[in-house]
C-alpha cells in the first residue's frame, strides 16, 4: 500500500489521499463485480429450510460461540443479528476464509477457462477467474473424467455446501458459460450445480490479492447487508500471522437483536449525497438502498445536501430527498422557517448540477495534470462564489460538493504555496464531515491526518529548509502540538476501526510518537531512533 507521506510529496496531498484511500480500502469492500447479493435476497419461497437457516446457526454456535444469530426476514432475506452487547470498537468476531482462490498461469486448466472466455464473450460474460472459482469449488464426486490437460483443485463437500448456501438467485435454467464448462472439463456435476457455484461466488466474494488475483470467500461474514450508518466494519488481520483472517469491529454500540450492517461502499461514499449514494449503488451492485439513511423512512433530511437558504440567505435547507420521496421546494430553513418554494428549488438544484459539472471535469482532469496547472485564480473565485457562505453562493457550504470542492482547493494550495488557506480547506472538510456523518469514520481520520502532516510540513519538522519563513521556534512548538492533537484524535478514530495492529492506525500512531520526541525533548527524532523507540 502506497505511504500517504510519498504520495503528498509527488502528487500533492488531496489528489494523492483520493488514489491513496481509494486504493486502501478497496480490501474493505465487497467484490469489484457489477451485481450485489442484496439484489438476490429474496428467494421463491420463504419456507425456513429453504434457507439453510439451522445449519447456518449450528455453525455460528460452534465457531464463534452464538455471539451472532442468522433469521430470515420479509424484506431482506437473510441477515445477521447479534447475541449480545459490543461496545464501539469491539471485536464482534472474526473469521477464517472458507475458500481462497488465485489465477494459476501455469495451470493448463485455468489457460482453458481464459481461452474459453475469450473465444465465447457472449456466454461467459465475466472474467475468467470467476469461473475459475466455481471450478476450484468442487469435490471429488463433481470431477468426472476432469480436464485432459491441467488439473482442478477439489474441496471437501461441507465447504461446498456453505458456498452453495451463500446468497444467489434461484437457477431454473442454467447459462451457457455453466453448460459449456461441463462438457469442456468433462464434469459429473450438474450444470444448475455449477452455475449455482458460479453466481454465489459472483454474489459474495470479497478481494484477496492482486498478483496473483485473487479472491476469497466467508462464511459468516456473508449474510450482513449494507447500511449507509452501518454499525460494523471489517478489515483483514493485518500484523498477525493469519493476516487473511476476517475481523469486525463494532462502529458504535450494538445491542442484543440489533441487525449487524456493513458498508459495500468506501467510507468517503458515506459523505455523499443520498442521491449519489444510491446511484453509486445501483450501479455497482444492483440494488436501490433503502436504508435509515437512504430510505423514506430516514429520520431527518439529508445532511450531506444542504443549501443556502434563498429566503433570509442565513439560515441552511437541506434536500428531503429520504423523507418519503419529498422535493427540495418542500425544504424549510432551519433558521427563519420558510419553505423554499418550487421556483427557488429549481434555482438551487440548477446550481447544483453546475458546480457537480464542474468538479467532475476537474476530477478528469487532474488525473492527467497536477491542480496547479489546470485551475487559474479567476476559476477559483468562480467555483468559490457558488458554494453557499459566499456572498451570492447557494450550494452548501454544508453539501458534499463542496467538500469534494475544498479538497482539490487544498491541494491547490498546498502546491502553490498557500500554507494558510490549505490548512483552511481542510478545517472546512472536518467540519463537514462531523455534521454530515456522527459515527466512527476512517475519511475523517485520514483527513485530520492530512492536516497534521502539512502543519509539520509548514514548521519543516524532519525537514528544517521547508520551514515557512518568520517562523520562530515558538511558532515551530505551537504548530506541533496543534499537529499532535490531530493525530490523536486520528489515531483514537483508526484505532476503534480497525484495532492497534493494523497499518492505518500503527502508521499514524508512529506519526504521533514522533511528534510527542520532539515536544519533549526540542528536537526531532531520526527514523532509526523512532524504530529503536517502537520496538523497545
Amino acid at each position: 500500500q502506497f505511504q500517504a507521506s510519498m504520495l503528498w510529496m509527488r502528487l500533492g496531498h488531496a489528489h494523492a489521499h483520493f488514489l491513496w484511500r481509494h486504493l486502501a480500502w478497496r480490501e474493505l469492500t465487497f467484490s469489484v463485480c457489477h451485481f450485489s447479493r442484496q439484489s438476490s435476497r429474496v428467494r421463491m419461497s420463504n419456507a425456513m429450510n429453504d434457507w439453510n437457516v439451522d445449519y447456518i446457526n449450528q455453525y455460528f454456535s460452534k465457531v464463534h460461540e452464538d455471539k451472532v444469530i442468522c433469521q430470515v426476514t420479509e424484506k431482506k432475506g437473510r441477515i445477521l443479528v447479534s447475541n449480545r452487547s459490543c461496545k464501539k470498537g469491539e471485536v464482534i468476531f472474526d473469521e477464517r476464509p472458507l475458500h481462497i482462490v488465485t489465477e494459476a498461469e501455469s495451470n493448463d486448466a485455468f489457460k482453458l477457462v481464459q481461452k474459453l472466455c475469450k473465444k465465447d464473450p457472449e456466454s461467459f460474460e465475466q472474467d475468467a477467474l470467476w469461473y475459475w472459482a466455481a471450478l476450484c469449488s468442487l469435490t471429488s464426486e463433481d470431477m468426472g473424467e476432469g480436464p485432459k490437460k491441467g488439473h482442478l483443485p477439489k474441496v471437501e463437500p461441507d465447504t461446498q455446501r456453505k458456498i452453495l448456501c451463500l446468497y444467489h438467485e434461484p437457477i431454473t435454467e442454467a447459462s451457457g458459460a455453466a453448460k459449456t464448462l461441463v462438457e469442456e472439463f468433462r464434469l459429473s456435476a450438474s450444470v444448475i450445480k455449477v452455475d449455482e457455484l458460479i453466481r454465489a461466488w459472483i454474489l459474495n466474494c470479497f478481494d484477496h490479492s492482486e498478483k496473483p488475483q485473487g479472491y476469497v470467500s466467508y462464511f459468516g461474514a456473508s449474510f450482513m447487508s449494507h447500511s449507509c450508518h452501518p454499525n460494523a466494519v471489517w478489515h483483514f488481520a493485518e500484523g498477525t500471522q493469519a493476516e487473511d483472517t476476517f475481523v469486525l469491529h463494532a462502529r458504535r454500540d450494538i445491542e442484543p437483536g440489533d441487525e449487524i450492517c456493513i458498508s459495500y461502499l468506501p467510507e468517503q461514499g458515506l459523505l455523499h449525497s443520498a442521491a449519489a449514494r444510491k446511484r453509486d449503488l445501483q450501479s455497482s451492485k444492483s440494488f436501490i438502498c433503502t436504508c435509515e439513511r437512504c430510505g423514506p423512512d430516514a429520520a431527518e433530511p439529508d445532511r450531506c445536501r444542504g443549501f443556502r437558504c434563498p429566503k433570509c440567505f442565513a439560515g441552511a435547507v437541506f434536500h428531503p430527498g429520504p423523507l418519503k420521496g419529498l422535493t427540495l421546494a418542500t425544504a424549510t430553513c432551519g433558521k427563519c422557517g420558510e419553505l423554499v418554494g418550487p421556483e427557488d428549488g429549481k434555482r438551487l438544484l440548477a446550481a447544483e448540477a453546475d458546480l457537480q459539472t464542474r468538479l467532475n471535469r476537474l476530477d478528469t482532469q487532474v488525473e492527467k495534470k497536477t491542480i496547479s496547472r489546470i485551475l487559474k485564480e479567476s476559476d477559483v473565485q468562480h467555483l468559490l462564489r457558488m458554494v453557499g457562505d459566499s456572498v451570492a453562493g447557494s450550494v452548501g457550504p454544508q453539501h458534499w460538493l463542496c467538500d469534494r470542492l475544498w479538497a482539490h482547493l487544498a491541494d491547490l494550495y498546498d502546491q502553490t504555496g498557500r500554507e494558510e488557506d490549505a490548512c483552511r480547506m481542510l478545517r472546512l472538510r472536518e467540519k463537514y464531515m462531523r455534521e454530515a456523518y456522527t459515527s466512527l469514520h476512517g475519511e475523517l481520520a485520514w483527513t485530520l491526518e492530512a492536516e497534521a502532516d502539512m502543519l509539520c510540513k509548514h514548521a519543516g519538522l524532519g525537514s528544517a529548509h521547508l520551514r515557512l519563513s518568520g517562523l520562530d521556534d515558538a511558532a515551530v512548538r505551537r504548530l506541533a502540538l496543534q499537529a499532535a492533537a490531530l493525530l490523536e484524535e486520528a489515531t483514537q478514530l483508526l484505532r476503534l476501526l480497525f484495532g492497534g495492529l493494523h497499518s492505518y492506525y500503527a502508521a499514524l500512531d508512529r506519526k504521533r510518537d514522533r511528534l510527542i520526541i520532539y515536544l519533549e525533548t526540542g528536537t526531532w527524532p531520526k527514523l532509526s531512533a523512532k524504530r529503536k523507540r517502537a520496538n523497545s
